[in-house]
């Protein structure tokens, strides 16, 4: 008799950790889905700001590339009107460079 009841206690143990365990799966599974679901929504949110950083980047890029040409051309031309002007600011500048850094 005695020792039915510690079988019967331990079956009754035994079902109670079982009963825990499946509780603990089952929350770790529902906390596994909730982080996964997480990390794509953060990922999606992620990469939609790359997009819009890439797209910035580029905009920046093609107007300062436009903004230099257009220097470049602006400083053709004053070199076109003023060749001598331009030939000895280029030797001042030769002049300096090479009294001083070279």
């Amino acid at each position: 008799m005695v020792s039915r009841r510690i079988t019967e206690n331990g079956d009754d143990a035994a079902d109670t950790v079982a009963a825990a365990g499946r509780r603990a799966g089952t929350r770790a599974r529902r906390a596994g889905a909730d982080a996964g679901a997480a990390i794509e929504r953060g990922s999606a949110a992620g990469a939609a700001r790359m997009r819009r950083a890439a797209r910035r980047t580029a905009d920046a890029y093609d107007a300062t590339t436009d903004e230099f040409e257009e220097r470049v051309d602006s400083l053709e031309a004053t070199i076109r009107r003023n060749p001598i002007a331009a030939a000895g600011a280029a030797l001042l500048v030769g002049v300096v460079l090479g009294r001083f850094v070279l």
